[in-house]
């Protein structure tokens, strides 16, 4: 009788102690129990433990605001931990105290609750209240003075800021930038670059470059036409015909991808002098499009 009694009360105690052993457990760790100051951060984290099917709510986490007139959370983040046994988080809690002390003190850290999920349903778990001590910011008071001026203090000196170096720096950049603007305009020839002979097809696609789309009259198509012979000429160092245009190349090959725009020009200049066709309105752009060309390629010399 009595082996049967104590063989029944450890049946009824198997399932409370498989119960507690699965039961989530949760542990407060601060980064210090005191040493807190008006506005200072208050640092710590739980330790949540639970069984390997155990899940938590992230609903059930606290969100940052206000907890009491003098307490926030300003962070809450959950990190999960490896555990051999069972599942394992760590709940990251940044606080931020507003208390003015007056005196050494401690003050509560308000507990919540968590919900583990779990296959028969959910659970609560607790984390407890905790405390920390604030102290005071006590004053520093002044030795006595006869008048209130006596306790002002003039100011302090600025800090001398070195200049040279910044000016080094300032000096050399506003080199670099003359030294490139003078590269564009000598590629460009911009003056005081515009007058070298050697940018004579640049210049005289500027000076077309209004013209292009404007009404033009035969004088002005013939005296663009002219111009762009001599230009061509000076570059050769003798008059070119359309015959003399392989040769021309050979000598400036510079200018071979423009070739095509070159015979076109040849073509126009043979039907304007020696031909009856009349000067057209779209003789200018033509003119003026192959002064580019030309320009483009004499840059790239």
């Amino acid at each position: 009788m009595r082996m049967a009694t104590l063989f029944l009360a450890l049946l009824l105690a198997l399932p409370v102690s498989c119960a507690a052993a699965q039961a989530a457990t949760a542990e407060i760790h601060s980064e210090r129990p005191f040493g807190y100051f008006v506005g200072d951060l208050i640092h710590a984290f739980v330790d949540i433990r639970a069984e390997a099917d155990a899940d938590l709510r992230p609903a059930s986490l606290p969100s940052p605001g206000p907890l009491t007139i003098s307490l926030d959370l300003r962070d809450s983040r959950l990190e999960p931990i490896a555990a051999a046994e069972g599942r394992r988080w760590r709940l990251h809690l940044t606080y931020q105290t507003f208390y003015v002390s007056l005196d050494v003190r401690d003050i509560k850290i308000p507990g919540f609750t968590l919900i583990v999920a779990r296959p028969g349903g959910d659970e609560p778990l607790s984390v407890p209240s905790w405390s920390v001590g604030v102290a005071p910011l006590r004053e520093v008071t002044p030795t006595k003075a006869q008048e209130a001026v006596d306790y002002l203090r003039p100011d302090g000196d600025p800090p001398r800021i070195g200049e040279r170096e910044r000016e080094r720096v300032t000096m050399a950049l506003a080199a670099a930038t003359l030294l490139a603007l003078l590269l564009v305009a000598r590629d460009r020839a911009i003056p005081p670059f515009h007058s070298r002979s050697v940018r004579r097809f640049a210049r005289l696609a500027r000076r077309l470059g209004p013209l292009e789309w404007r009404p033009a009259d035969a004088a002005q198509t013939i005296e663009a036409m002219q111009s762009l012979h001599r230009a061509i000429d000076a570059t050769a160092g003798r008059s070119v015909l359309s015959s003399d245009l392989p040769a021309f190349l050979d000598a400036h090959p510079q200018f071979a991808p423009a070739e095509a725009a070159l015979r076109r020009f040849f073509d126009l200049s043979e039907r304007l002098f020696y031909g009856d066709a009349a000067a057209r309105d779209d003789d200018m752009a033509e003119i003026a499009a192959v002064a580019r060309a030309l320009a483009r390629r004499e840059r790239a010399r």
